[in-house]
């Protein structure tokens, strides 16, 4: 991961959160409001996914003894958790403004749109390779979502303008708020998985234990199959399996993990081999 496209991101990301919410508090956007509080938001995500980062390629120690990869999931939960908190803020809030529509100055919050709508699309485009670490992911997807709030703001400016309807602009707040709900979900979901031990996504434990079966002549039995992740990239599996009795060899079971990490992407595997005695 690029460290450096990382910090670039966030110092262009702060210089306009000033902007932005200076802007919509002086010419009184919610809508701006609201995009600029994403930003915020965005912004301790960006300095938490920097963080987590260098943490991660601490080595294994006595106290840590899979190492500090973790700390990303921790990132990743806390950005989906305070972006539910903003939004919730931000829905309510809408919601007096479309009781009680406030003027704004459309043509000035145009401007600062149309800046937020650069700084934003820069970012997707420098974290968008990086975007499948799920640190890296959960600031990504907050800076996706700045941007298609900056496109909302800007067609609500367009509407007031040529119709005005400052009502829109509560309405924009509430659709830029819609957006990022469904990654969110996914993203707070995803990391809960991965704290709690369960199974990654995209992986059948059933096919799992049928592959050993099928690729292991003298296995009888598996036994205590577990699948977890470190982070979604570190898959591991941990499995016991039963034999007849039968001579097998050490190549045997490399051969089976080989097949076992390129069908099912694991990146370590545990198996313990006993006979079946009885």
């Amino acid at each position: 991961m690029n460290k450096y496209d990382l910090g670039i991101v966030f110092v262009v990301t702060l210089l306009y959160f000033f902007v932005e919410m200076v802007g919509g508090l002086y010419f009184n956007s919610l809508a701006l409001v609201t995009d600029a509080s994403f930003m915020a938001v965005n912004l301790a995500g960006q300095l938490l996914a920097i963080y987590t980062s260098r943490l991660g390629e601490r080595p294994p120690d006595k106290e840590k003894t899979f190492g500090y990869e973790r700390a990303k999931v921790l990132s990743g939960l806390f950005n989906g958790i305070a972006v539910g908190f903003v939004l919730f803020y931000v829905l309510i809030d809408a919601i007096k403004r479309i009781a009680t529509p406030q003027p704004l100055d459309a043509d000035k919050v145009f401007y600062i749109a149309v800046i937020g709508l650069l700084v934003n699309a820069f970012g997707v485009w420098k974290l968008y390779r990086q975007s499948k670490e799920i640190n890296i992911r959960g600031a990504f997807l907050l800076i996706l979502n700045d941007l298609l709030g900056s496109v909302g703001v800007i067609t609500a400016t367009l509407i007031i303008r040529f119709t005005g309807y400052y009502v829109v602009d509560a309405f924009a707040s509430i659709v830029m708020g819609l957006f990022i709900l469904y990654p969110t979900v996914c993203l707070v979901k995803g990391s809960i998985n991965i704290l709690m031990e369960g199974i990654p996504t995209g992986i059948d434990v059933e096919a799992v234990a049928n592959c050993i079966r099928e690729k292991f002549d003298n296995g009888v039995k598996v036994k205590d199959l577990h699948v977890w992740a470190l982070v979604p990239q570190k898959v591991f599996l941990a499995v016991k399996i039963r034999t007849n009795g039968e001579i097998y060899c050490r190549d045997e079971i490399k051969n089976l993990k080989v097949i076992l990490r390129e069908r099912f992407g694991f990146q370590e595997i545990y198996m313990e081999i006993y006979e079946d005695r009885h």
